[in-house]
């Protein structure tokens, strides 16, 4: 059993039933799911739990942004049936495939992999700052991709050894989860014909090809220290673990958004506003007058 303090008022509060996960998650692998499977009638399928209409739209919006789906709503031959077999989220798919393209796909797994997984790093009631100085020794101020493709390296480097992990305060289970997630996408990317290339220390093709699968998550900085996404204005912020929590860069993508007291962005890398527009001009367009300014296309 388990047993949950709160107040009475916190309980009243309390939905009756918990959302579905179906109504609460982003349906873009939802939606490249069914149209593998020859389902075309998105909005009509009969969900067992039916989500809001505007997450499948933007779902199929970013989805035909990725390139996966085409102006009819078809899953396109290439790019989309590839998308849709691999067992990552679409942009992760996008970027994977992607990857061939900058000649940086050893690294891509790495990333992609270790975004899989829970956090990397143990932090133990009495030595917090001690993990802290760990992870200073892996972080660079790109940000934390290439912050976790070099914890991935140290660790391989290292003979992937638990005593290792444990004078860095990493979780040894988590890495090695890690390890074998990422053997898994080399058979996709092997499978689908893409290069298996290293860029070494190119970390500008790494995060052009960050960018390639994750622009829809981009954001800049605001006078008042917050971020606003390019593409519905949305207030965030950088999450207190970032390494760029305090580094603050004008222009970054984002993995994901988690909320707790306000909204923030976790796995944050900084990039050139002139990228989103190299690699999404369907999605932005780059304007430069006294200021450089990303805004999103019109058609």
């Amino acid at each position: 059993k388990c047993y949950r303090l709160m107040t009475e008022e916190a309980f009243n509060g309390l939905p009756v039933s918990t959302a579905p996960e179906m109504v609460r998650s982003n349906l873009s692998s939802v939606v490249l799911q069914l149209k593998a499977l020859g389902i075309d009638d998105i909005v009509h399928f009969d969900f067992m739990s039916s989500p809001p209409a505007e997450a499948l739209v933007r779902a199929l919006e970013l989805s035909y942004a990725l390139g996966a789906l085409d102006r009819n709503c078809k899953l396109t031959a290439g790019l989309g049936t590839m998308m849709a077999e691999f067992p990552v989220e679409p942009p992760l798919a996008k970027m994977l495939i992607s990857s061939g393209e900058f000649k940086c796909s050893e690294e891509m797994m790495s990333i992609a992999a270790m975004l899989q997984v829970q956090s990397v790093f143990v932090y133990p009631k009495d030595s917090k700052s001690a993990t802290d100085n760990s992870k200073k020794k892996f972080a660079v101020q790109e940000g934390e991709h290439i912050t976790l493709l070099n914890i991935y390296n140290a660790f391989v480097k290292n003979n992937k050894e638990v005593n290792w992990c444990h004078e860095h305060h990493l979780n040894y289970r988590a890495l090695m989860r890690a390890v074998e997630i990422r053997k898994q996408l080399r058979s996709y990317l092997k499978r689908s014909n893409i290069p298996l290339v290293s860029c070494g220390s190119d970390s500008v093709a790494i995060r052009k090809c960050i960018v390639s699968g994750f622009f829809s998550n981009a954001a800049q900085l605001q006078p008042d220290g917050t971020y606003k996404t390019i593409r519905g204005g949305h207030t965030l912020s950088i999450h207190p673990s970032s390494v760029l929590f305090k580094t603050v860069p004008e222009w970054v993508v984002f993995h994901e958004i988690v909320l707790t007291t306000k909204e923030y962005m976790r796995d944050v890398t900084a990039i050139e506003p002139i990228w989103l527009q190299e690699l999404a001009p369907h999605f932005y367009e780059y304007v430069k007058p006294k200021s450089v300014q990303i805004k999103p296309a019109t058609n």
